[in-house]
């Protein structure tokens, strides 16, 4: 007994108690065997090119023309009109625009 009172407060903290370890038994989990399934990867959307083109009912591919945001006061009210609408995109790029956009109805 005086043996534990020679060790200083904080080494008595470590010594062995003489209550005796608990023994836990770990139980575990049945193995089940999982068959592999091949996932095909997902294919990701270009977003600036969803937010540019957008596909109509009949499938073409419409977007809208470029040079109206700001450096337009030269511009005259008919060039700015037209910059408004919608134009439908060219052959050759409706294969780039598939591209990017994977999901949609091409």
């Amino acid at each position: 007994m005086n043996a534990f009172l020679a060790i200083s407060s904080r080494s008595s903290a470590f010594v062995a108690s003489p209550v005796t370890p608990v023994r836990r038994v770990v139980l575990s989990a049945p193995i089940v065997k999982v068959s592999a399934v091949e996932v095909e990867a997902k294919l990701k959307t270009r977003k600036a090119a969803a937010k540019r083109i957008r596909v109509t009912g009949s499938g073409k591919l419409m977007a809208r023309y470029s040079g109206k945001q700001h450096m337009n006061e030269k511009q005259t009210r008919a060039q700015k009109r037209e910059l408004s609408k919608s134009f439908v995109l060219e052959k050759a790029d409706i294969y780039k625009a598939s591209r990017c956009l994977p999901y949609a109805a091409i």
